[in-house]
């Protein structure tokens, strides 16, 4: 029996965790525990993989913007559903961005500023689970443009989506924006504490 790298072993052991945790989600949707996106505020709007078996490239929000926290496998068809692909949200005349994040990682500082600047249409962010890689982006979106403390605009994310959940690595990085941030705009950061 041929032995796997253990790069090879990584990335099969992603791919569980990916379908588990996709499966997850999706038998919390289906029993109607946990919403498949949230309002943030009237034009930014939080959420879950958008699933074309599930209709979600017709969101009938107004959606004229996606930004896509997934790495590329994450968007492959597989199992459990069929990821609305970039080429339909073209087809849609719906703008998409990529920061192609690994799950429970944070995005780069760079990755952060890029997504931010795009927010100007109604916007739906989003990852695997709207949970933590794209929290982070509506998170940085709300302490640059609503002037709002790193602590109050995860508060505010989280009274939307209740859900959400930033592991300490994505709670870091929004630190040193807030700091970056705010030590441009003369204010002090608060940091999150969830």
């Amino acid at each position: 029996m041929a032995t796997s790298s253990p790069i090879e072993t990584a990335k099969r052991n992603r791919g569980v965790v990916f379908h588990v945790s996709l499966l997850y989600n999706l038998v919390l949707r289906h029993e109607q525990r946990r919403p498949w996106w949230s309002h943030i505020e009237q034009r930014l709007i939080l959420g879950a993989l958008p699933l074309q078996n599930k209709n979600h490239l017709d969101l009938g929000e107004g959606v004229k913007a996606i930004v896509t926290m997934n790495q590329p496998v994450e968007l492959l068809p597989n199992l459990l559903s069929t990821p609305v692909a970039p080429a339909e949200w073209e087809n849609a005349q719906i703008a998409q961005c990529f920061g192609s994040t690994g799950d429970f990682t944070p995005p780069t500082l760079d990755t952060i500023e890029r997504l931010v600047d795009v927010q100007q249409n109604t916007t739906y962010v989003h990852c695997k689970a709207g949970r933590g890689r794209s929290t982070v982006v509506v998170v940085a979106f709300l302490v640059q443009y609503r002037d709002m403390k790193l602590e109050e605009a995860f508060e505010f994310v989280k009274s939307k989506r209740p859900h959400v959940s930033l592991h300490p690595k994505q709670r870091r990085i929004l630190h040193k924006f807030s700091e970056k941030y705010s030590s441009a705009a003369g204010a002090s950061p608060t940091s999150t504490s969830t």
